[in-house]
């Protein structure tokens, strides 16, 4: 309790030292490639990771502290997915088939961002916690396509994200952003049940090595300015006043 008043009396003061802030909202979407970072896997020369695509979308509410600096707040649901292709060495013909196998889940990430606004260009960097929705398994040596596989995961991760852009287009109050953001997953994405069923390639290994989701996208985001904080004239509280 002590550590939130504390931060929160930092963070007031912070924003009193500069001259003008307001809010702004925002919606946000993005799409690019996705890859599970897991040490095994990599150095298993009998499975090939594969381009795959994942999106995001959802918005934003930024507290601006003046014209350079800005914290936001993004409610973002977004996809992951790998495609695997690998190989089974058959015992008696000695042929070696190659199979294709998928993982994907979704998730509703919530990140908090600090972004750096200077000449039009912005960079950003924060930490995110991600909330699983629902995942999803194919298989094609195990006969298997599109099989829930929640329970694999674990129910929340915890990672983080950077990215950076530029100011495309806009009026006083409204404008585009272009850019890119890219997520990394520090906490390990596979839950106990997971790791038992050796998931997610289904092959045991000599000793377990944590999977880390990570993302790379192509971000577009929209924002209006919501209105400014000033301090009322009867009083030192803070209102806003809508533009």
């Amino acid at each position: 309790m002590r550590k939130t008043i504390l931060t929160l009396t930092t963070f007031a003061i912070i924003s009193s030292s500069f001259a003008q802030n307001w809010l702004d909202i925002g919606i946000k979407g993005g799409y690019g490639l996705s890859l599970l970072y897991n040490q095994n896997i990599f150095d298993d020369s009998g499975f090939n990771h594969q381009l795959s695509g994942a999106y995001s979308f959802g918005g934003k509410i930024g507290l601006n502290l003046g014209e350079n600096h800005e914290v936001t707040l993004d409610v973002i649901s977004s996809s992951f997915k790998q495609k695997f292709k690998f190989n089974i060495t058959d015992s008696i013909s000695g042929a070696s088939p190659s199979y294709n196998s998928q993982i994907s889940y979704q998730a509703m990430d919530i990140l908090l961002m600090y972004r750096s606004n200077n000449e039009g260009r912005y960079f950003e960097i924060g930490p995110y916690m991600s909330l699983l929705k629902d995942a999803q398994h194919t298989n094609e040596y195990l006969d298997i396509a599109n099989e829930t596989v929640i329970d694999s995961w674990n129910k929340n991760g915890y990672g983080v994200a950077m990215g950076f852009g530029a100011y495309l287009i806009g009026s006083e109050n409204f404008g585009i952003t272009f850019g890119a953001r890219f997520n990394y997953m520090i906490s390990d994405a596979i839950s106990t049940s997971g790791q038992s069923n050796n998931f997610p390639v289904n092959k045991n290994y000599d000793s377990y090595k944590d999977s880390h989701p990570f993302s790379a996208m192509i971000v577009m985001e929209m924002n209006y300015d919501l209105g400014y904080l000033a301090s009322a004239k009867c009083s030192k509280r803070r209102k806003i006043i809508l533009f």
